[in-house]
């Protein structure tokens, strides 16, 4: 298992698709901070600090995780089905199970890794421009531990749903189409569906699609706290064990 989630990081690190995200996410990161910067400067509104850049970041971020992961998951897991990639590993001895778990660890922290740039390069640009702001240190630190724990929580859990389109699909193409309009429109449709059947409703509003929303709060209860854990780490393992099953009926061709 070590030597299968080694070899799954060398390939991510290697991989032009992760790479090439990771690049334009730190150029947006450190362009939008300066942009409201000078916008602010020239129009004489106050300027963001280093906590208020940081929390307008979470709420955009969302964005950039579905689009990312999206893409990810064409690139690094589907393509190996056209390039034989993923044939060789099914014979390689190693278990299926074992096969998808490393790829599936390791496509999760790299989409874990894409979702903190964004937030954490606003923090830190417009906490060297114009301070970090004023509030108490330990409200402070605990409200940006607090969210980025659940940003990783919940960019994991969503990493495990493109994943099992990854694997379902089978072609990079299809899977970026694919879970690019899944991402995009689970809210409308299970929004417009919960009009008329209210359990859609609910299930919407307790599943990771809606609650990743509420990341950034300053105080949830601890009712809200032990919900927004546990349903992004349930998500992730079922959906594991579903990616799992399906890689393990799958014919490679």
């Amino acid at each position: 298992m070590y030597n299968l989630i080694k070899s799954e990081w060398y390939k991510l690190r290697k991989d032009r698709s992760f790479r090439t995200l990771a690049m334009i996410i730190v150029a947006l990161s450190i362009f939008w901070p300066l942009y409201w910067h000078f916008d602010n400067l020239l129009d004489g509104d106050p300027l963001f600090t280093g906590l208020e850049s940081f929390q307008r970041a979470i709420s955009g971020n969302t964005f950039i995780i579905k689009v990312s992961l999206c893409i990810l998951a064409g690139f690094f897991i589907s393509s190996e089905y056209s390039t034989g990639v993923m044939k060789n590993m099914a014979t390689s001895g190693n278990s299926r199970m074992k096969i998808f778990t490393a790829k599936l660890f390791v496509y999760s922290w790299g989409v874990i890794l894409l979702s903190l740039l964004f937030p954490v390069f606003n923090m830190v640009i417009s906490t060297l421009l114009s301070g970090f702001g004023a509030m108490d240190d330990q409200a402070v630190a605990l409200l940006v531990l607090r969210t980025m724990l659940g940003t990783i929580l919940y960019s994991a859990s969503f990493a495990s749903v493109a994943a099992l389109f990854a694997i379902i699909f089978t072609n990079s193409g299809k899977t970026i189409s694919a879970s690019i309009i899944f991402f995009l429109t689970i809210d409308v449709i299970f929004t417009n569906i919960g009009e008329f059947i209210p359990v859609f409703e609910t299930v919407y509003e307790n599943s990771v699609f809606s609650l990743v929303e509420d990341i950034g709060g300053i105080s949830p209860s601890n009712t809200e706290l032990w919900r927004l854990t546990v349903v992004p780490i349930l998500t992730f393992v079922g959906c594991g064990l579903a990616g799992c099953w399906v890689y393990r009926k799958k014919e490679i061709k």
